[in-house]
């Protein structure tokens, strides 16, 4: 227990020096204060109307994937530095190993992960949920705890393994840089299923990116729509967990064959 202690206490040093990871380990936070007072105040500047609807969805999307998504910027950064200290060199001589330490870090990576997304969609929900509103009827009056914390454990998962996956192909901090902004792009292609072509069973197209299958249960919460397509909410994230820790056991191997050889 004591060796990985000393573990979490080097890698908060890490954190806290680098003004990068301080940001993106803040970012959260700020994502609350988008979602709880800067986005109500853009929708009581709409009318009622599929206009508002859109753009709160949109916005609910933004919600769900960005938090989690630079957290795994976070960890592509510490990762980085690893491979450019050659610290995964020295740890594999100790009792926890280069594999142990990794397990280590995209532990507590997950575990911020978890946390951070159960604040943002909790504080949303207790500070501004009546003014997420279509209708008069707040969504997040369709959602509850359970529903938060099940799509936090099941939406974190993709967090630790999009760090391994950028960071296995990054060289540096400026090649991690050009990847994080690449699977960006990536990440938000979710949101096309606020198309009406992906609202069916093409909606499973979709499917191939990792975050999907957690948000797209969630939204269906949020704004339920008849469709024999849909699944209901825990089948999306029992496929989603299944699907996101298969990812997770190959980037960690991908990882480790990378920086070894």
């Amino acid at each position: 227990m004591k060796k990985y202690l000393s573990l979490l206490r080097y890698e908060a040093k890490t954190i806290l020096r680098d003004t990068i990871n301080l940001y993106m380990c803040m970012f959260p936070i700020i994502i609350l204060l988008l979602a709880s007072y800067v986005f109500p105040m853009i929708f009581e500047t709409m009318e009622e109307g599929q206009g508002l609807e859109v753009t709160m969805l949109i916005l609910l999307i933004v919600v769900l994937i960005f938090g989690s998504f630079f957290l795994a910027a976070m960890a592509t950064f510490l990762l980085l530095d690893n491979k450019d200290e050659n610290t995964l060199n020295t740890v594999a001589v100790t009792p926890v190993g280069a594999s142990g330490y990794i397990k280590f870090k995209m532990t507590y990576i997950y575990i911020m992960t978890v946390i951070s997304t159960i604040v943002v969609l909790l504080g949303t929900k207790l500070i501004a949920g009546n003014r997420y509103a279509i209708q008069g009827v707040s969504l997040f009056d369709r959602i509850g705890i359970v529903h938060i914390i099940g799509f936090a454990l099941v939406g974190a998962l993709f967090t630790p393994a999009l760090a391994l996956v950028q960071s296995a192909f990054a060289k540096n901090k400026i090649e991690g840089f050009a990847f994080i902004k690449g699977t960006g792009m990536v990440a938000m292609i979710p949101i096309l299923m606020i198309l009406d072509t992906f609202e069916g069973g093409l909606q499973y197209i979709l499917g191939i990116f990792p975050n999907f299958w957690a948000v797209k249960g969630l939204l269906l919460k949020l704004f339920p729509i008849e469709n024999s397509a849909n699944l209901n909410y825990p089948l999306y994230l029992l496929i989603g967990a299944a699907y996101n820790i298969f990812i997770l056991i190959v980037a960690y191997r991908f990882f480790l064959k990378k920086v070894q050889y």
